[in-house]
């Protein structure tokens, strides 16, 4: 007789996450003997409750914050995305070995697709230089956009980030965040915790463009603050962070079990 497999998804807070339907949607979809659960870990005892987990048999586990780094730092076999993004969002183990890699950038870039997104040649506006934005550049540049401009509150924060992809010199443009702009984007993705945190932050007054693609990498039941915002301006395409949640969770699911997921449900299904 088969025995369930086991799989959670780690960070603090956690009470929120989706990640338990979502892939309980998969194991269902695949006809698979699954669980996942939501675990509420602390930094401070990420090395130990991991350890306690792969030895009551965990198959994998998702990460989210604040652990992405301190996984990134204590996996032994790292994927060459997850290295250039300094964090990783899943982790599993390989007879002794713990690998990781992070599916964020390629979830992201599923999901533009879906909505018919190109971002081959176009000129990508980045808002926030923290963790989420680092997670999705990889992606992204191996898209071959015609620029990608980071804007931040503090620009030596975008500076330093976009040092971490020297092979891209001259593709990553830095600006501060609430300055206007010298062009027009036509796609904007939003990475600050504005909305999340309401906290309240001053974009260029001309950010917005009728003809832009907006993305919020947050999500919630309803349109969140910067979709709203950008509706206000005039955006007629605004999409939230709901379908990367379910590309990058697939992405995982397929790694652990060796199944590809469908992608057959959507925001109404979760909430």
């Amino acid at each position: 007789m088969l025995s369930t497999k086991k799989l959670a998804v780690i960070g603090n807070p956690i009470d929120h996450s989706l990640s338990p339907q979502i892939h309980s949607l998969f194991a269902k979809e695949l006809d698979l003997d699954i669980s996942y659960e939501a675990i509420k870990v602390n930094q401070q005892n990420f090395k130990s409750k991991v350890d306690s987990l792969f030895e009551a048999g965990y198959l994998g586990l998702n990460v989210t914050l604040p652990l992405k780094e301190l996984a990134f730092d204590y996996a032994n076999k790292l994927s060459a995305e997850s290295e250039l993004c300094g964090s990783v969002n899943t982790i599993w183990k390989e007879d002794s070995i713990l690998c990781a890699d992070t599916t964020d950038g390629r979830g992201l870039l599923r999901d533009l697709r879906d909505k018919d997104i190109e971002v081959q040649d176009k000129q990508i506006m980045l808002l926030g230089a923290g963790g989420s934005a680092r997670a999705i550049i990889p992606s992204l540049l191996q898209e071959g956009p015609a620029k990608l401009t980071i804007a931040n509150r503090t620009p030596s924060r975008a500076s330093d980030l976009a040092d971490k992809f020297p092979s891209h010199e001259g593709l990553i443009n830095i600006v501060e965040l609430s300055k206007d702009l010298d062009f027009v984007p036509d796609i904007i993705i939003n990475s600050t915790s504005a909305g999340v945190l309401e906290e309240k932050i001053e974009f260029p007054r001309n950010l917005f463009s009728k003809g832009s693609q907006v993305y919020d990498l947050s999500y919630s039941k309803s349109d969140t603050s910067f979709i709203k915002l950008a509706l206000k301006s005039g955006v007629k395409n605004c999409y939230d962070g709901i379908g990367m949640l379910i590309h990058q969770a697939a992405l995982s699911f397929e790694i652990w079990t060796g199944e590809k997921p469908l992608i057959n449900f959507g925001k109404n299904e979760l909430f």
